[in-house]
């Protein structure tokens, strides 16, 4: 694509489907286009689709998925309770997945499916924009990329909303070039409907609109185009809707208050991003080496994919000690961007090599660059179906050992560097009820937090318990009531034996055994 001529998708040529004045019938060209379009779409959406449908409930979840499922199989009114207090972010996701575990049921797989949908329609998406900013082997390409990547089995396979964040983040950008296309009203609405979901489900996937200011800002300087202008139309409609929710989220800020910007953070972002080192390096390659063969000639589009993958980045960091955005998960929507670039390589190569008659080199170096994400990816993809996730407690194996051992009666409570235990063992255990959570004295949907409120006074909480489940996620070195209050803890031990039952990554299960009194 050309400055001049910056998105005009060309027309097929339907051999034998001319009318005798050579135009080609409208209803031909409209079936071509479809047919084309399923034809280019459907291969990255069933190959993102089948790496993140093998193995999706295989995994055990994380923190986050259990806030997931304990939020969305709240009552309206708890959930708007917890919503005043925290993740007002989420919101929209939380609803979504609310009405889905009333269809589907909240079993591991089904609470991840709608993610792993989500980025099968991306890598479909990222296919259908790669040809209307290319042509057609780059979008191939490109989807293909996106569906090889580590990250989006990874978050094909998360009950988490950053699937979903990448596809309404590249459902938007195309939307602005169909709009550019043809720049009617109508269009510019559809736009900004695209810019609002993609604010929906995740406040920071709007900064693609630093991205699309830098794009219309040059498009309009170079045709000069008023209605272009119109652009401003869909971006007030995005950040009009997005404003009470950011308002929200920047009164929950303490929330993301753990979020650091130091030098591992900034050096592990690549790699968190794609999901692999290998991969990251193979991508980024790509996608620099057809950056510079495009430059000359196809400005436009390289602006907005360069926009994309490095402007949010940089507004995260540069805003850090302010907004404390600058996390690899929030950054995932800049993926697509990097990827169309290196599934440019292709195109730009055969534009490159014209004059030698070297076309073939679109194929070529298109089927290249998708062999070697492939390739690369191993290691990435074991990495993403590890259970549990790296660095994460194993709540699910030490909750199906538990309840093997559990007797009606018996007594849990939690301690640790995390206290999520609690919210983790009631997904775990929550269709066997063996457990009383004998510390608390206020659940967590009264409080409308994710977390319960613990008794001052644990004698009267405890009563008559004889055996208590302490479940841990101390180091094996720590103290494993760390994390407990003075008093809780000097009770339990005075009151109870302590013993350990069972270890597991990250976790350590404990037994208190009532003493006899004397």
């Amino acid at each position: 694509m050309t400055d001049a001529q910056l998105l005009s998708p060309a027309v097929p040529r339907i051999i034998g489907q001319r009318r005798p004045d050579g135009h080609v019938p409208a209803s031909l060209v409209r079936s071509w286009s479809v047919l084309s379009t399923v034809a280019l779409a459907l291969p990255p959406a069933l190959l993102a689709l089948t790496l993140s449908v093998v193995g999706i409930g295989s995994r055990s979840m994380w923190n986050d998925e259990y806030a997931s499922w304990y939020a969305s199989t709240l009552s309206f009114r708890d959930l708007a309770k917890l919503l005043a207090n925290v993740d007002a972010v989420v919101a929209p996701y939380y609803l979504v997945l609310h009405f889905w575990i009333d269809v589907f049921g909240d079993s591991e797989t089904s609470l991840r499916m709608p993610s792993a949908l989500a980025m099968a329609a991306t890598a479909a998406l990222v296919a259908v924009l790669g040809r209307r900013l290319f042509d057609t082997g780059a979008g191939l390409t490109a989807g293909l990329i996106v569906a090889g990547l580590p990250a989006a089995t990874r978050y094909g396979q998360e009950a988490r909303p950053y699937a979903f964040a990448i596809g309404f983040a590249t459902l938007a950008t195309l939307l602005l070039l169909r709009a550019m296309e043809r720049p009617i009203w109508r269009r510019w609405i559809w736009y900004g409907v695209g810019l609002v979901l993609a604010g929906l489900v995740h406040i920071v996937t709007l900064t693609v609109l630093l991205a699309h200011a830098v794009f219309m800002w040059r498009a309009f300087r170079v045709s000069g185009e008023l209605r272009l202008l119109r652009w401003f139309a869909g971006a007030f409609i995005a950040v009009t809707a997005a404003l009470p929710l950011a308002a929200k989220g920047s009164q929950q800020s303490s929330v993301i208050a753990w979020i650091k910007v130091d030098a591992a953070a900034l050096t592990s972002l690549p790699e968190r991003i794609f999901g692999s080192w290998q991969v990251a390096l193979v991508v980024c390659v790509a996608a620099l080496s057809a950056t510079v063969l495009l430059w000359s000639r196809h400005r436009g589009p390289v602006v907005l994919l360069l926009s994309w993958a490095l402007f949010p980045p940089l507004f995260c960091y540069v805003t850090f000690p302010v907004l404390h955005l600058f996390l690899h998960r929030y950054l995932l929507f800049t993926v697509p961007a990097w990827a169309l670039l290196a599934g440019a390589l292709g195109f730009s190569l055969a534009r490159f090599t014209r004059r030698a008659g070297s076309t073939w080199l679109l194929s070529l170096s298109g089927l290249l660059v998708v062999a070697a994400v492939l390739l690369v990816s191993g290691p990435g993809q074991q990495a993403a179906r590890h259970s549990p996730v790296y660095g994460e407690p194993d709540f699910r194996s030490a909750a199906a050992a538990l309840a093997t051992v559990a007797r009606p009666g018996d007594g849990i409570a939690y301690a640790g560097t995390t206290r999520n235990g609690r919210r983790a063992f009631d997904y775990e255990v929550r269709r066997l009820g063996l457990l009383r959570d004998v510390l608390v004295d206020r659940t967590s949907q009264e409080n409308g937090t994710f977390g319960a409120h613990e008794c001052a006074d644990p004698g009267p909480c405890v009563g008559d318990t004889r055996r208590i489940w302490l479940v841990s996620t101390t180091a094996a070195n720590l103290d494993p009531m760390d994390g407990m209050p003075g008093p809780t803890q000097g009770f339990l031990l005075t009151a109870y034996t302590l013993s350990e039952y069972r270890s597991f990554e990250q976790i350590r299960i404990f037994v208190l055994d009532r003493k006899d009194p004397r």
